[in-house]
């Protein structure tokens, strides 16, 4: 067998075990599948599942790639709020209601997936890629009328990004599965931190 070909079959095999894992989380819930239960419903072994991660990994996996998924669905998208006076806040509140919507279809899921990462056993896009690709979003959604200067864009749209993934942390440690709750305290994070209104 060649390397290639060895290459293709581990990626097919990782890609089998997140499959299931995410299938399994989604349906029993994250305390109530076990590694076994995704080797299982695999077609592998125990082992190899921990070759891809234990379960707190795949947790980890599993919702970095549906919160890059959300990202790539929305591709980049010019947020346009509708109705009242556009403002730095609104945009911020438009560019991260999908991943909203996301994290409240499953709140038992974030709750784990938040708990895991403050841990700090794991890491996840959410810190990296997905993190440079939203600041880079949030930037532009507070330069787009000029309240807030090229200059002063990357350390408010850093700040920003800090309350937007507080925010979600303290929602999911408080254990409250009130979507409104977390889009309100979301709303006043990021008014505080951009007061500009066109």
């Amino acid at each position: 067998m060649t390397p290639a070909v060895r290459a293709q079959l581990k990626q097919a095999t990782r890609l089998r075990v997140l499959e299931a894992a995410n299938r399994l989380f989604q349906e029993r819930g994250f305390d109530a599948t076990t590694v076994r239960d995704i080797a299982e419903a695999a077609g592998v072994s125990a082992g190899t599942v921990m070759t891809v991660g234990d379960k707190n990994a795949l947790l980890v996996r599993v919702f970095d790639t549906m919160l890059g998924d959300e990202h790539a669905r929305r591709g980049g998208v010019d947020p346009q709020p509708v109705g009242d006076a556009d403002s730095c806040a609104k945009r911020l509140g438009i560019l991260v209601q999908p991943f909203i919507t996301m994290f409240m279809g499953g709140p038992e899921l974030a709750r784990a997936y938040a708990s895991i990462l403050a841990s700090g056993a794991h890491s996840s896009s959410l810190f990296t890629a997905l993190a440079a690709r939203l600041l880079e979003e949030f930037a532009v959604a507070i330069t787009k009328h000029g309240c807030t200067s090229l200059a002063d864009a990357p350390a408010k749209a850093q700040a920003l990004y800090a309350a937007y993934v507080g925010t979600l942390f303290t929602w999911s440690a408080l254990g409250s599965d009130d979507p409104s709750g977390l889009t309100n305290s979301l709303r006043t994070s990021f008014e505080a931190i951009c007061t500009c209104k066109e």
